[in-house]
């Protein structure tokens, strides 16, 4: 490489000069960046003195003349024979931002090898995937393809015999295998956006948050913000194809900080008036009241901002949809929507129309996609084309697909950020298989198709659920967490329904799954093949406040689950409490939070399932306070308590009087799942002796625990288990070592 005076750069440069240096590269606001901001201070400019500021990698090619990279009276004069290069601007940059600069793409002079009229292109807000250096020559070298694994915001203009112009969002490989990523094209071909020989051409790249954009001589060339529709190209099987997705944070989070680079192969670009400026966030303006009484006009309104709807009050049953898309986008920013009063019905069948869209895997009632939004008040109702029996018979239920639409639903998906539901309700109806909990499957690996039926997904930032009721008559989560961060669930109540496994065992009509099935679990595998055990409870629905993994800050506040498979299940967060809550006669298990996760003043039963479960070794550092209610009416012999990991605080009361109940023990380090644990642990449960064998870990973690059980019930320490700190008035069976344990004595 020579980043030097030349004599083929020379010839370019005076040609250039005097147009490069009487055209100033002022920023615009154009598209949708008019309604969201303006432009703020200069924060960088560079008017290449030298190169100080600027990493330089270009690609070794042998066999053409010398690329020569030169910072010279106010221009960054850049020769590559059929070599690719990017040169990286040192300084780190932030979201809301935008970068200018101009740029001319001579003539090739005559007789020089290797360059032509070819693309501008540019990466910004780029990182390196496993935090190394994108400086690093070794691990991008200059070549196109060594970029495919970083993270940002790739846009080019066509020139030449390319006629492409694009903007992508990397990564565009992970792990050497390509990969999902968006690639905008409906510019390609298009003469009015292709460079010009000889012609200046200013080029701006903006970044505000989510949105996205593309600006060249002042026209907006692409752009792109939650909510849209975008453009993917998509590998399987070595296979490339092209679809359309919903640009959303949960495939696309913001990129908020990172490089910006030039990039360039086989061609002749000369730079100037490089500039940053800062973005300033452009104060709403005030709401305007919008009466509406249909809902036409509510999926109109909904696609606007700065409003105040108000919705007439009366009962509106959806008649119509588009296939594909969600019933309802709440696209619109700053809207609050007044639903007191209202009704809205969704029949099934409706949700069946939806389906099949070919662009999905699931169906969404309601959309927000759009960002502060609030809607208050509200009923969201499934329907059926005829009224249930009180008691369902699950084995014909299932059988007729007039019971559940044609794919997986969720009802409403909080995209945006800052989006608020208040004193929503909500009764979800409509899933396939219903009434046999997880033994079927509950994603990948299910032995039959799903169609899976959930409430609330909170995906974007800063979300507030608050008030609302969900009464879960399907399987699927009741107000379930992805990708989002600093949520809130409070003030909230969330029912399901649960069926003894003897009615469950009961099924043997012709068509029943159970009867198909022989009555045994099929998932997982670590399960699979056992007999379902009566005399306990199946779950009809899934969790009632559950956070997946990718999910931030989670707090939940004065909450109520009833009757689901899991209560407050939270674990999979990055960080979460449980403060003042209650769980009632969930079968899987009441509450779970992460490492350093805390509940407090909460209080619950283990009617059908135990009260706390800590699911991973590697859980650390709880802090747990929990009241254990009775529970007289409780079946099965599970535990109260499931307890591994490392350093946590954990601490049982009870009602001086807990009532006539069956003593379930508070089991500190176990193997694995809840299937295995019963009241008589280390016991395995008859007739699950060779899964646990085979699926079973040789070892598991428990220590430096410090446990205090101020109730009856019994505590067991598993044989692994070590170190811990134990204070019971009930007594304790210590198959562990270095075990403290004192008796504690009622008041």
């Amino acid at each position: 490489m020579n980043c030097k005076r030349g004599t083929l750069i020379q010839a370019q440069f005076i040609f250039c000069l005097i147009g490069l240096l009487t055209v100033r590269a002022e920023p615009v606001v154009l598209g949708k960046g008019l309604e969201r901001f303006k432009i703020g201070s200069l924060l960088h400019q560079e008017d290449f003195k030298n190169l100080d500021h600027w990493v330089v990698q270009i690609e070794n090619k042998e066999g053409f003349p010398d690329a020569q990279v030169i910072a010279q009276d106010g221009t960054l004069n850049c020769l590559l024979p059929r070599r690719g290069c990017t040169i990286w601007f040192k300084e780190k940059l932030k979201t809301r931002l935008s970068i200018s600069y101009e740029v001319i793409c001579p003539e090739p002079a005559e007789g020089m090898r290797g360059i032509e009229v070819k693309d501008v292109n540019n990466f910004w807000l780029a990182t390196d995937p496993d935090n190394k250096s994108l400086f690093d020559s070794d691990r991008y070298t200059g070549n196109f393809t060594s970029y495919n694994k970083m993270n940002g915001y790739y846009a080019s203009t066509g020139g030449g015999r390319n006629t492409t112009t694009r903007m992508r969002r990397y990564p565009r490989e992970r792990n050497g295998r390509l990969r999902t990523h968006i690639a905008l094209k409906n510019r390609d071909r298009q003469k009015e956006y292709l460079i010009t020989p000889g012609k200046m051409m200013k080029a701006q790249l903006v970044a505000f948050d989510d949105l996205i954009q593309y600006i060249v001589d002042g026209k907006l060339v692409y752009e792109m913000a939650y909510g849209d529709e975008v453009s993917t190209e998509r590998y399987r099987r070595g296979e490339r194809s092209e679809r359309i997705d919903d640009y959303e944070k949960r495939d696309y989070p913001v990129h908020r900080e990172g490089y910006f680079g030039f990039r360039m192969v086989g061609t002749h670009h000369i730079y100037s008036k490089f500039r940053v400026h800062e973005l300033k966030e452009i104060p709403p303006p005030p709401p305007v009241d919008v009466k509406i009484s249909s809902l036409a006009e509510l999926r109109e309104v909904a696609k606007k901002s700065h409003q105040n709807v108000i919705m007439k009050p009366g009962t509106y049953v959806v008649k119509n949809v588009t296939r594909g898309e969600p019933a309802f986008t709440f696209s619109g920013s700053r809207n609050t929507f007044d639903f007191t009063g209202v009704t809205i019905e969704m029949p099934i069948a409706m949700l069946s129309k939806i389906a099949g869209g070919g662009r999905r895997s699931w169906v969404r009632t309601y959309v927000i996609s759009g960002n502060k939004v609030t809607l208050k008040g509200g009923l969201f109702v499934n329907t059926y084309s005829h009224e249930l029996p009180e008691k369902i018979d699950f084995g014909a239920y299932n059988q007729n697909p007039d019971h559940f639409p044609e794919e997986t639903v969720t009802e409403m998906q909080i995209r945006g950020d800052d989006v608020r539901l208040e004193g929503c309700e909500m009764i979800v109806r409509g899933s396939s298989p219903y009434g046999y909990g997880n033994m079927y499957g509950i994603g990948g690996g299910a032995v039959l198709p799903l169609r899976k039926h959930s409430g609330i997904l909170m995906h974007g930032d800063r979300g507030i659920v608050d008030g609302c009721k969900v009464k879960m008559e399907a399987f699927g989560h009741a107000i379930f967490m992805q990708y989002g961060s600093d949520l809130l669930v409070k003030n909230c109540y969330v029912e399901g329904e649960v069926r003894p496994s003897n009615d469950f065992l009961a099924e043997n009509d012709p068509g029943d799954l159970a009867r198909k099935y022989q009555h045994q679990i099929q998932w997982p595998d670590s399960v699979k093949g056992i007999k379902v055990p009566k005399d306990h409870m199946i779950n009809l629905a899934e969790d009632g406040i559950r956070a997946y993994g990718g999910t931030g800050k989670v707090t939940v506040e004065n909450c109520q689950v009833v009757r689901m498979r899991g209560g407050i299940k939270i674990y999979m967060a990055k960080s979460g409490s449980i403060r003042n809550c209650e769980v009632l006669d969930c079968v899987i298990q009441g509450f779970s939070v992460p490492s350093r996760g805390v509940i407090e003043n909460c209080r619950g039963n283990s009617a059908y399932g135990p009260l706390l479960y800590i699911h991973s070794d590697s859980h650390h550092s709880q802090q747990i306070e929990i009241e254990v209610l009775p529970a007289p009416h409780g079946i099965g012999d599970h535990p109260l308590a499931a307890i591994k990991g490392k350093n946590h605080r954990i601490k049982f009361t009870s009602e001086k009087s807990e009532g006539a109940q069956l003593k379930r023990p508070i089991i500190v380090g176990y193997p694995m799942r809840f299937d295995y644990l019963s009241w008589d642990f280390p016991k395995v449960p008859l007739g699950m002796e060779n899964h646990l064998k085979k699926f079973g870990p040789d070892r598991y973690t428990a220590e430096r625990i410090t446990l205090k059980n101020e109730t009856k019930h019994p505590v067991v320490l598993g044989k692994h288990s070590e170190k811990n700190r134990i204070f019971s008035i009930a007594a304790a069976n210590d198959l562990g070592e270095e075990n403290q344990v004192s008796r504690l004595t009622e008041d």
